[in-house]
This record gives C-alpha cells, structure tokens and sequence, in this order.
C-alpha cells in the first residue's frame, strides 16, 4: 500500500468489516495501520500490481506515529 505521493506504508494483510466501511489493515515490520477504505481515502486499486494508492486522512499519520513513541 502506498500513499498519493509514492510512499510506502506497508503491506495489507486483512481487510476487516465494520458498521459503516471496511478498514484496511496495513503492516511495516512491527507496525500495524488501520485505513478507511472509503472512496476519498483509496484513490486506485492496481489488481495485477498488488498496489494499492490511499491519501492518508489529515492526522492519520500522527496517531499511529504517537503511539509507536509510547
């Protein structure tokens, strides 16, 4: 999975169902990210490629980096 930009967030290992959306389940090493698979977070799904291209919610990012500080 990677971001808009080119950057790698990782492999998507689950995808798991919620009440509104299903939520992306990403991993890099030990580092787990949850995404919203909603049509304004993920931009293209490239079957062939394996790719996946998501533009990260504002914040985002910094949730998971906070708690990987704790």
């Amino acid at each position: 999975m990677v971001t808009d930009r080119g950057e790698c967030l990782g492999i998507l290992v689950d995808v798991m169902p919620s009440g509104g959306n299903d939520i992306f389940v990403v991993q890099q090493g030990l580092r787990e990210m949850l995404i919203p698979a909603l049509k304004s977070v993920v931009t293209r799904i490239d079957i062939p490629q394996k790719r996946v291209e998501v533009v990260l919610p504002q914040g985002l990012r910094e949730i998971y980096e906070n708690t990987q500080r704790e």
